[in-house]
């Protein structure tokens, strides 16, 4: 038993500390997924119908200059 305790230490004390974030990244990964899978389907955005004119955005004017205040 102790024998298995120092072996474990001994590779412990040699991982690599950018191993232990890609492996804890994948798990967050997984996760993500795993909660994303569970979630109901969003409903289809209804699409846009070509009789209705395309929303523009509005004009803006231009900032008045310091110039023309004088």
């Amino acid at each position: 038993m102790k024998q298995s305790l120092v072996r474990l230490d001994r590779i412990a004390s040699e991982m690599n500390a950018w191993l232990l974030a890609i492996a804890i990244g994948l798990g967050m990964l997984d996760m993500t997924v795993l909660v994303a899978k569970c979630l109901p389907v969003l409903p289809p955005l209804p699409a846009a119908s070509s009789d209705a004119p395309a929303a523009q955005p509005p004009a803006h004017s231009p900032p008045a200059s310091s110039a023309a205040r004088s």
